[in-house]
């Protein structure tokens, strides 16, 4: 496959949906892998994605796709590992790469079933310059605590990979309540510079909007509705980072939980051994999974 021209439209016509009791989520194989619409009854988790389609470097802010083989930004799309310099396509107008091709390309349905669905990428070697061949596998699953969650990678080169993954969803949350310890400040191009020892409990939706790095926050985290809803995030450790983000004066809310800071792997590279960057031998497999726990407020009906 060659690099993918962001010039070509991502199709998300076709939609898969599961359900466990009054819990639903739909997804787009074809736009991304994203989950378009997570509920319970009539409340809406996420910001519900109606588009079928858009220019692949604008997707519309809405729903949750997948990061990989990395998440959020390489600075100007260029990395060096174990001595080869690697160049990647960016998104035009933007100077860096940003959150890997995974989110732009058709992903494989397998395993269906009236509550659960994996979606199956197989990322051939070259596209937007990533230069593995590499499977990425999601695997949902509702029950009556909410959605699971569990991403899997594998390396399918000759060589040791670098990467990273996440989830990058758009709740309709007002706040995000959590428990951080270490925060890494951005500069303008939002780049870490570093981080820094500090509590940070509380990130909401504002009219400054926020673009918040953090680690050490124990993988948990509890979204919150101004009616009462909650819904409680559990990562297990594999997810070392999170991050917080919304645009200024928007409706949304995106808590990310991923594997690694944005610009690990130039961070890595330069001595910093807390970025998150990991490296997968050929053949190998790694896996995170994460519970989006689903509760409308008493006397709420689903």
């Amino acid at each position: 496959m060659p690099d993918l021209p962001f010039a070509q439209g991502v199709d998300a016509t076709e939609r898969v949906t599961i359900a466990s009791g009054a819990h639903r989520a739909e997804f787009a194989p074809g736009g991304g892998g994203r989950l378009t619409r997570l509920s319970t009854g009539a409340h809406d988790w996420i910001v519900p994605l109606t588009a079928t389609e858009w220019p692949a470097g604008k997707w519309p802010r809405a729903g949750s796709y997948p990061l990989t083989p990395y998440s959020n930004r390489i600075r100007d799309g260029v990395f060096t590992f174990n001595g080869a310099r690697h160049v990647l396509q960016s998104v035009p107008g933007r100077p860096h790469a940003i959150h890997g091709a995974g989110l732009y390309l058709p992903w494989q349905v397998r395993n269906l079933t009236e509550d659960s669905v994996d979606l199956v990428l197989n990322q051939p070697a070259g596209v937007l310059g990533w230069p593995w061949p590499f499977e990425c596998v999601q695997r949902y699953r509702l029950d009556a605590r909410g959605l699971n969650l569990s991403l899997a990678i594998i390396n399918h080169g000759d060589t040791p990979m670098p990467f990273g993954l996440g989830i990058h969803p758009y709740f309709t949350a007002e706040r995000v309540t959590l428990n951080a310890r270490r925060v890494w400040p951005a500069d303008a191009d939002g780049l870490p510079t570093g981080s820094k020892v500090k509590h940070v409990r509380e990130l909401r939706q504002s009219a400054e909007g926020c673009d918040t790095y953090l680690s050490q926050w124990a993988g948990r985290a509890t979204l919150h509705w101004p009616d009462g809803h909650e819904l409680a995030l559990h990562a297990d450790p594999a997810f070392a980072h999170v991050v917080v983000y919304t645009a200024p004066g928007a409706d949304f809310l995106c808590v990310e939980p991923v594997t690694n800071l944005a610009d690990a792997f130039n961070l890595a590279a330069s001595g910093d051994t807390r970025t998150g960057m990991q490296v997968l031998d050929p053949g190998s497999r790694f896996s995170a999974t994460a519970l989006l726990g689903l509760t409308l407020a008493r006397g709420t009906r689903g």
